[in-house]
């Protein structure tokens, strides 16, 4: 006859039995969480194509440089080129601005220098951008009312070398004056006398001076202050 295992061993067994299956169903169930954690699904993120762009510093071509910068009617413009000077912008505010202006004097072929910004305060304030070009010196004009800054359309020419702002005409605006030689036809125009043409901000000829042998005899030169009781028809 089989002996009988006691009633107590049975039960003991059994008990083991469970504990050891539950405890490998949770070892189980932690090795599937951990792996989810470690391993987290794939995901395909687009990166966005980058665009050239000019963007507030003006630059056309890095690196850009800061030619020149000025405060007028307390604000600070800067004139801004890229690495060859031949475009730029004017910021006009700082860093930080959102008025940036185009230049446009470069389309005409003038480089950029440190030189090539003057700005003067007024009722109408006024900053000229200006440099040699292929028919001489050449300039725009952009004109500052209550804050809202505009590039004028019309492009200023001085054949002596000389285009500046200063207040001509009694009232609370500068003028453009732009140094010409009295030349006409074939003639060797460096050897000419020369005058002074004073244009308005919005482009209208104001007037002349009468001619001088040099460029430096000009009353004031190199800013050149002509009295507008002094400006005659132009030649």
């Amino acid at each position: 006859m089989a002996r009988r295992m006691p009633r107590s061993v049975v039960v003991t067994a059994l008990l083991c039995g469970v504990v050891t299956a539950a405890s490998l169903a949770g070892a189980a169930v932690l090795k599937a969480r951990s792996q989810r954690v470690a391993t987290p699904p794939s995901t395909s993120v687009s990166v966005p194509p980058t665009t050239p762009s000019v963007g507030l510093s003006g630059c056309l071509r890095e690196p850009c440089q800061v030619l020149a910068s000025t405060t007028v009617a307390g604000t600070f413009v800067e004139l801004i080129a890229d690495a060859g000077a031949t475009s730029g912008r004017l910021r006009i505010g700082g860093p930080s601005a959102s008025q940036v202006i185009e230049t446009t004097v470069t389309d005409l072929g003038v480089t950029l220098t440190a030189t090539s910004l003057q700005c003067v305060p007024g009722s109408a304030s006024a900053c000229l951008i200006r440099g040699e070009g292929p028919d001489g010196m050449t300039g725009q004009v952009v004109v500052g009312r209550s804050d809202k800054w505009n590039a004028q359309e019309r492009a200023y020419l001085s054949s002596a070398g000389l285009l500046v702002l200063n207040n001509v005409v009694s009232d609370s605006s500068p003028e453009v004056i732009a140094a010409q030689y009295d030349c006409k036809g074939n003639q060797v125009c460096d050897k000419r006398p020369v005058y002074a043409q004073v244009f308005g901000l919005s482009g209208q000829e104001i007037g002349c001076t009468r001619t001088y042998t040099r460029l430096e005899q000009l009353p004031g030169y190199p800013q050149v202050t002509v009295p507008s009781a002094q400006l005659r028809d132009c030649p």
